[in-house]
């Protein structure tokens, strides 16, 4: 069973690629209704995005809400427990805070895998998407990753291979917290005059949080700070404040902008 949370679409291309390969059920972490989850499947993974050297609270809601019979059984059946998260650069301390999160619930990873992908965070001064060479680097290089990574499941060869990057636990301790704070606000986001309402954005909120107003989109309290819905506006519509004024946009490009039934990236 493989629990996934994306926002852009990184960390749902590398989950799709790797269910492929393992041959496990792919399960969408805000569609499950974990009240009535029962474990299958011969591992249990979970998959996520990096967000600011941490992991997104999403998921970390979801591992605590987990029903007891659930752990239950896959803790008495030695069921191999492992992670993979997508970054930009760097994960900082993100998978320790996972394990942490699951030795809570007497669960433990065995393995844990990083892959490089390309940047999507926008929201601090300095902060930009990265040039299509580096993009389509990093894509390349996130393809031969992913089908390692999912041979190393597949085999129960079971390591931790992350990219840490530099000063990885000063990272997480500092500028999560602050991320969790003040990094996630929706009274920031706002549309320009350029919107004509598609409602894109609204449908490729994660948590439904975007609805369509009388003029335009409003965010109601739950983001996430994903960015999907300023990465998906074809009309660069959407800003957060003024810090995204002028910065790129980022679509998945191996989705060829193939949106799902639901609407997500």
């Amino acid at each position: 069973m493989i629990c996934y949370f994306s926002g852009i679409g990184n960390t749902r291309y590398a989950a799709e690629n790797i269910s492929g390969i393992i041959k496990e059920e792919l399960c969408f972490i805000p569609e499950i209704k974990t009240e009535s989850l029962v474990f299958s499947g011969e591992s249990l993974g979970f998959l996520f995005p990096i967000y600011s050297w941490g992991v997104p609270t999403i998921v970390l809601d979801f591992i605590a809400a987990l029903p007891e019979e659930f752990i239950r059984t896959v803790r008495e059946n030695k069921i191999p427990v492992w992670m993979v998260c997508t970054c930009g650069d760097e994960t900082g301390r993100a998978p320790e805070m996972l394990n942490k999160a699951l030795l809570h619930r007497g669960l433990e990873l065995k393995g844990a895998w990083s892959v490089i992908m390309p940047n999507t965070y926008v929201l601090l001064p300095g902060f930009d998407i990265d040039s299509k060479e580096v993009e389509k680097e990093k894509l390349r290089n996130a393809d031969i990753r992913i089908a390692e990574i999912g041979e190393r499941i597949n085999n129960a060869k079971w390591d931790w291979d992350i990219h840490y990057g530099s000063l990885p636990g000063l990272r997480t301790s500092l500028f999560f917290p602050l991320f969790k704070k003040w990094g996630i606000n929706s009274k920031h986001w706002h549309y320009t005059s350029a919107c004509v309402k598609c409602g894109k954005c609204v449908r490729s909120c994660a948590v439904k949080n975007i609805c369509m107003g009388t003029d335009g989109p409003e965010w109601g309290p739950n983001c996430l700070s994903c960015l999907a819905c300023y990465h998906i506006c074809p009309y660069h519509a959407v800003e957060y404040g003024r810090i995204t004024k002028g910065k790129g946009q980022y679509i998945f490009p191996l989705r060829k902008l193939k949106e799902s039934r639901d609407g997500r990236i």
